[in-house]
């Protein structure tokens, strides 16, 4: 099985990946207030969502999708909060 070869930590929303892919996995940390993360199936902050996170100020949660879901089009991940961090981990 092939594993994750794509990471991007990002403070502020933006695409990180055009065409099809996997995602496996996102990592959230709340900045000084709460941060939520969604990741669209798309170039732009717009489309079909593939996954959300939320976390508190000062938090950090992450979530692990063993087999991965599936984006055609791109991810772009849509980031909100004052200075929250954002990774994701993807093919």
């Amino acid at each position: 099985m092939l594993g994750p070869v794509g990471f991007i930590n990002k403070a502020a929303s933006a695409a990180f990946k055009t065409g099809g892919g996997i995602l496996y996995g996102l990592v959230l940390t709340g900045g000084s207030d709460a941060a939520t993360l969604i990741v669209y199936d798309n170039t732009s902050g717009t489309g079909t969502v593939i996954a959300k996170l939320a976390a508190a100020a000062g938090v950090t949660v992450s979530v692990s999708i063993p087999n991965g879901v599936t984006f055609t089009t791109g991810a772009y991940a849509a980031l909100t909060g004052t200075a929250p961090s954002a990774s994701a981990f993807y093919v």
